[in-house]
């Protein structure tokens, strides 16, 4: 879904194996496990098995270089949304579900910090 995005908007172009692949421009790949001693570590191989009590992020991201040949409107912008999730005996937990994620909920948390920054409108 995110590479079809990517493509309609221009910003990956040609074969997904071309030089803008989508890995270029998606580093964190889905996600990775989570905890004090194991944060983004890649000696934890992503085929291991989940177990309850572990956990992992999920955070699509893009990351699209300054010099990269897209619309200037995307040089240089990175985003991306995370979640942490707890892997449990029946399923899962999303630890961070309440959080804002969808482009209204982003916008008015913003406005809320800039009315209190700088009072209202």
């Amino acid at each position: 879904m995110l590479q079809k995005g990517l493509k309609e908007l221009g910003i990956l172009k040609g074969h997904p194996r071309s030089s803008t692949s989508y890995n270029q421009l998606n580093p964190t790949s889905i996600g990775h496990y989570l905890g004090m001693d194991i944060h983004d570590c890649s000696v934890i191989s992503n085929s291991r098995p989940l177990q309850p009590g572990v956990v992992i992020t999920i955070e699509p991201g893009v990351y699209i270089p300054s010099t990269l040949d897209v619309p200037d409107r995307f040089q240089g912008i990175g985003i991306r949304i995370e979640d942490e999730v707890l892997i449990t005996e029946t399923g899962h937990e999303v630890l961070t579900g309440s959080l804002p994620k969808e482009i209204q909920q982003i916008r008015s948390l913003l406005n809320y910090g800039h009315q209190l920054r700088y009072g209202s409108p």
